[in-house]
């Protein structure tokens, strides 16, 4: 029933029908919630395999029923996220846990009506805590996220017309979190590495550096090639355009 119901999920997903995927996935929760209750009674350290596997059943459920409501553009996921959190610190498990918090500060940045910087930092960071130092690509993708952050303060103390220092120090500190990055992905791991490429371009082209945004742009062009992703590669091929088009090299 469990695997035929996530099934279910996933396809209502991907015909973007979200009221029935969040409908069958609450069920889901429900049921695994039942079966974890008498795990959830019993001292942490007394746990065997079988009632770990069931906490970790009712997290990765709330943690998917987290994902639809963030899909839906819905403050509730946090809290699915929150309570995905307590049940994978109850069974020690952290790897699961920075997986939470890094969507837990996705949710943060992303969602207008609970949009926090500060709160999404913060939860990236505790996220690169909990991952194992030799996991590159996590941690990567993890120090592009602050790169992410970092950005987007850039953004905002533009729009409110900033002094040039507090300009330059957020958009300073988000190149450095993604060439940080970028030193840390595998060459195999060709959609991370255009999606670092590509916002390196965005930044240099955003301080007038034209010839840095061009290597990377062109950096990432080559890497969504690489992946198959078309539709990424001709979207940064028409950022190169304009970038080209306002430095009057109409030309190229």
């Amino acid at each position: 029933w469990s695997l035929v119901t996530e099934y279910r999920v996933r396809l209502a997903q991907e015909a973007r029908q979200w009221p029935e995927a969040e409908r069958l996935q609450r069920v889901s929760v429900e049921w695994n919630r039942q079966r974890a209750a008498p795990a959830l009674a019993a001292p942490p350290e007394t746990l065997d395999g079988a009632q770990r596997n069931a906490i970790r059943s009712l997290a990765v459920s709330l943690e998917q029923l987290g994902q639809i409501e963030f899909e839906r553009g819905q403050p509730g996921c946090v809290a699915a996220y929150e309570e995905a959190t307590s049940l994978y610190q109850h069974i020690s498990d952290q790897a699961a846990e920075a997986n939470a918090a890094f969507n837990l500060g996705q949710a943060y940045k992303n969602l207008p009506a609970i949009r926090d910087l500060a709160q999404a930092e913060r939860c990236y960071q505790r996220g690169l805590e909990l991952i194992d130092e030799r996991d590159h690509l996590t941690r990567g993708n993890g120090l592009g996220q602050l790169g992410l952050v970092a950005y987007e303060r850039f953004r905002e103390a533009l729009t409110a017309n900033k002094p040039e220092e507090e300009l330059l120090r957020h958009i300073n500190a988000a190149a450095q979190f993604y060439r940080q990055a970028l030193d840390l992905t595998p060459p195999n791991a060709v959609d991370s590495l255009a999606v670092k490429h590509n916002q390196l371009g965005v930044i240099y082209d955003d301080v007038g550096d034209l010839n840095r945004a061009l290597r990377h742009y062109r950096e990432a062009i080559r890497y969504f090639e690489a992946a198959g992703a078309l539709y990424n590669a001709a979207t940064t091929r028409f950022n190169v355009a304009l970038a080209l088009a306002q430095a009057g090299r109409l030309a190229d």
